[in-house]
């Protein structure tokens, strides 16, 4: 099997550089930095290139949609409507409206997502959660807690109740909140599972086997092991933002292509083979809109020279080049 060689540390600078020249706060002293790093490497000038081409005309809708959200977007924080997920880019499904529009009895309610279909759930306390595709959460509202168990993935918007905690619990973890928003995954890596908690607002307790941690807005938790370990982002969003995965979005920062085409399958509903496990160990960084997953899965097989063969109408397998 032969592949191209890409730095890894490159690929993830690459992949912010692409994503923050689009942004208007870029400065004459980014382009600058930018002309720094770039400058006597015609192999970063061409990772440079390639990552805008991924995320070109996906940005530019991104961009558009959040600028209208933010111009119509009232002063005060709102619960999640059918009408505010469609203008941030949300698809959903019809059965999903008759679950959004009203709200789940207090106990005991098992919600299971089918692959490729996100789900927006209205609780009957007021809080909200979009659930990703083949995710599940078992909602229970009792008088003096509300502890949902969830596996796989959600981002969580809690109605404030200080008399009720709002809990997360999956694999050994507890993510325990009064009034925030927060997204936790649960996922397999090569070296066991983990939970990653990312904050939007406010605090969480992250609880695994030993002393709970509080993380604040704008960084993450991952646990392994029960042994939770607290950083911050690397892009912290604004408070009134979203996971990139329910905006349309998969962004990676050095994750390996078994993992990113996990993701994939789960918000898509596509099927996807990897040839050989070494496929599955190149590490991936960047942005990528999974609207039309058969685009991104090329264009993540170009930027590593792998080869991509479509085997069935959503089967796919890569290649090594």
């Amino acid at each position: 099997m032969s592949t191209r060689s890409v730095s890894a540390r490159d690929d993830r600078e690459a992949a912010l550089w692409a994503d923050a020249r689009r942004h208007p706060s870029w400065s004459p002293e980014q382009q600058a930095a930018l002309e720094l790093w770039l400058d006597g490497r015609p192999d970063r000038q061409d990772l440079l290139r390639r990552h805008e081409a991924l995320i070109d005309d996906a940005a530019v809708i991104w961009a558009t949609q959040r600028m209208i959200r933010t111009r119509t977007a009232p002063r005060r924080r709102q619960a999640w409507t059918l009408g505010a997920m469609a203008s941030a880019g949300f698809a959903v499904a019809v059965g999903t409206v008759v679950m959004f529009g009203g709200v789940l009895p207090p106990r005991g309610d098992l919600i299971v997502g089918a692959r490729g279909v996100p789900k927006p759930i209205a609780l009957a306390d007021g809080s909200a959660i979009r659930l990703n595709g083949h995710s599940e959460v078992r909602v229970d509202l009792g008088r003096n807690e509300r502890r949902l168990h969830l596996k796989g993935e959600g981002f969580f918007e809690v109605a404030p109740d200080k008399s009720r905690p709002f809990s997360v619990e999956v694999d050994g973890v507890r993510v325990t909140a009064v009034g925030t928003r927060f997204n936790v995954d649960q996922r397999e890596t090569p070296a066991g599972k983990i939970v990653e908690v990312e904050v939007f607002e406010g605090i969480v307790k992250v609880t695994g086997k030993g002393p709970s941690v509080n993380v604040h807005a704008g960084e993450r938790a991952s646990v392994s092991g029960g042994v939770v370990q607290r950083a911050t982002l690397a892009r912290p969003e604004r408070e009134t933002d979203v996971p990139p995965w329910a905006k349309g979005w998969l962004e990676f920062n050095e994750a390996t292509l078994a993992s990113v085409v996990d993701d994939l399958e789960r918000a898509t509903g596509v099927e996807v083979k990897l040839s050989d496990p070494a496929v599955g160990r190149v590490l991936v960084s960047g942005r990528f809109a999974y609207d039309d997953p058969e685009n991104a899965l090329a264009a993540m097989a170009r930027l590593h020279g792998f080869r991509l063969t479509r085997q069935k109408a959503d089967q796919f397998e890569i290649s090594g080049g």
